[in-house]
């Protein structure tokens, strides 16, 4: 087992999914209604969950931070405050 409870577990999935869509490496993961879906259903994580964690990678110094990153996180997080969650 690998020690988390399922509900850190689902958080640091859904944080890994961001990350993946911020730095675009992945064509499906580049999709931003894929990573909103996966979000909300698959993680099942809140508005307020997605958007915590959208600040601790934006203050996480490990981060390489390019314009197209810094566009891309800010796309995602306008686009979640938009949403009906």
């Amino acid at each position: 087992m690998s020690g988390l409870d399922p509900n850190e577990l689902r958080f640091k999935r859904a944080k890994g999914v961001i990350e993946e869509y911020v730095r675009g490496v992945k064509k499906m993961v580049s999709d931003i209604n894929w990573v909103l879906r996966v979000l909300k259903g698959t993680f099942g994580v809140s508005k307020g969950e997605a958007l915590m964690i959208i600040t601790q990678l934006r203050n996480d110094k490990s981060f390489i931070w390019d314009s197209k990153r810094l566009e891309r996180i800010e796309e995602l997080e306008r686009k979640i405050r938009a949403e009906e969650w």
